[in-house]
């Protein structure tokens, strides 16, 4: 419970906070240059190489915070977030390299910064609830 509350703290700290938002701190880039080609890249905005999709809802880990897949990132999705949260679940992860990261703070600011919106966007589930 004491993790949760410290967490949830950490959200309304930092809110709207540019350093834990879009890769690098900065916003993400229209078009990426991944060496994936857009019209399969399962998330046009960020470069991901290895096009990571652990739940496999054809919305790459790096855009896809929706873990419920309801087409929208709220609560329960935090609250799943916050369970994982120093685990080695790559579900989670939103920074490469994915395979054997562990979900930190990095991802937390990712979480926070995609909270109430759709995941995405991803070229290869364009107009599905998934990853519009």
């Amino acid at each position: 419970m004491k993790r949760m509350a410290f967490l949830a703290a950490i959200a309304i700290l930092s809110w709207g906070t540019p350093a834990l938002g879009g890769p690098q701190g900065g916003p993400p880039s229209p078009y990426c240059d991944d060496g994936v080609p857009e019209v399969i890249d399962n998330c046009i905005e960020r470069c991901n190489t290895n096009q990571d999709d652990t739940d496999r809802d054809d919305c790459g880990n790096l855009c896809d915070a929706d873990y419920d897949n309801t087409g929208r990132v709220g609560f329960p999705d935090f609250g799943a977030f916050v369970g994982a949260f120093g685990s080695t679940n790559e579900e989670f992860c939103h920074t490469e390299p994915i395979p054997g990261c562990t979900v930190g703070f990095p991802d937390f600011g990712f979480m926070v910064a995609n909270f109430g919106l759709v995941p995405g966007p991803s070229s290869t589930t364009i107009g599905t609830t998934a990853c519009p």
